[in-house]
């Protein structure tokens, strides 16, 4: 239950928030301002919580666990905040052929640094006892987020018009007309409705593997490391992939391993933990693919003048992404992983549906 509501958080609340934030940033003349107002927010976050962690051994654990879940609240909040901006600045800035390769070297660099980072973090883990390990390494990747900040302080954005700020309940009431006049944003919020399934469902595999085999500090830095390498490997073939079928044939793939792995995951964990291990790299080829093809396509289907708004409205409309965890985590508990994870399977995979429906007008 516990895994479920951490998921519903970190996943569903920043969903829930995006239109929020898409009304206050729409016709916003500078997103950058925001963008960095998100990440030092992160910033503070991520050090909250390696200060709570610090404390652990003498907090009362109800009040651990609600400092744990509000930072974590933070942390999610004010990244679906900077996303909004951080997508709009990709849109202005990167044209065309150019979203496609940096997307994908983006991703390409951040799987293997996040690689680098698993196997320090595994190391900590390991070599340093509870909370120390953790604390240490929240507190290091709050330092990091704010230098990394500073490569946003470099980007130089150019002001636009302000003149159609529109406030949220004018905003609100144009979401009818903007999904029956765009068949293209309605079949993208069924689409991540349906696909964002395979990867909510990814933490309930650690859940399984505890539930099996225990779960040792030395598995989850494997599981992290496995998860990592198959992110990067994926990237140079979702690379190839893009030039023959765009982010739409990125996004296929997405579907296809989504709805696969809840299969492969049942059967894995007959074999033992050798072998079930593996499906973290699998993992990985998925994560991967969502990761760069949800952005590339809202990049596609949409302009300078509704990107915000696109983003905020299908956010807030991913119900299933925010409330699935919860749910998943209710059932679980009463029925066992087997029956859920095998519902899971044909829910991903009707998403192809949706995918095929949409139209990626630019190239």
């Amino acid at each position: 239950m516990h895994v479920g509501i951490l998921t519903a958080i970190y996943i569903g609340l920043p969903l829930i928030t995006q239109f929020l934030f898409a009304g206050f940033l729409s016709g916003r003349s500078r997103k950058k301002p925001f963008l960095l107002a998100g990440i030092y927010l992160r910033v503070l976050a991520l050090a909250g919580m390696g200060y709570t962690l610090s404390i652990s051994s003498s907090s009362d654990l109800r009040g651990l666990l609600f400092m744990i879940f509000l930072w974590i609240g933070i942390f999610a909040v004010s990244g679906a905040f900077a996303g909004i901006s951080y997508t709009d600045l990709m849109g202005k800035i990167f044209i065309g052929p150019q979203r496609k390769n940096l997307l994908i070297f983006k991703q390409f660099i951040s799987a293997t640094c996040m690689l680098v980072s698993a196997i320090v973090v595994r190391h900590l883990i390991i070599d340093f006892p509870y909370p120390e390990n953790y604390t240490v390494i929240f507190l290091t990747a709050s330092l990091l987020l704010f230098i990394a900040a500073f490569g946003f302080l470099m980007i130089k954005e150019d002001s636009v018009d302000a003149d159609n700020l529109s406030g949220i309940i004018t905003i609100i009431k144009s979401i009818p007309h903007m999904l029956k006049s765009d068949k293209n944003l309605l079949n993208y919020i069924l689409l991540i409705n349906m696909a964002s399934l395979g990867i909510t469902i990814i933490p309930f595999y650690v859940v399984l593997s505890k539930a099996i085999y225990g779960l040792g500090r030395n598995q989850i830095g494997n599981f992290l490391l496995l998860q990592f390498l198959g992110m990067i490997l994926s990237s140079l073939i979702w690379n190839w992939v893009a030039k023959r079928f765009k982010f739409k044939g990125i996004f296929f793939g997405c579907i296809i391993i989504g709805s696969l792995l809840p299969i492969v995951v049942i059967f894995f964990s007959r074999y033992g933990l050798g072998v079930y291990q593996w499906i973290f790299f699998i993992a990985g080829f998925s994560i991967s693919a969502y990761t760069i093809s949800l952005q590339g396509i809202l990049l596609e289907i949409s302009n300078n003048d509704n990107r915000a708004i696109y983003a905020g409205i299908s956010g807030t409309l991913s119900l299933a992404t925010a409330i699935f965890p919860l749910i998943a985590g209710t059932l679980i508990e009463s029925y066992g992983f087997t029956l859920i994870f095998t519902i899971i399977s044909p829910l991903v995979m009707t998403s192809l549906f949706f995918l095929k429906r949409i139209n990626c007008g630019n190239p």
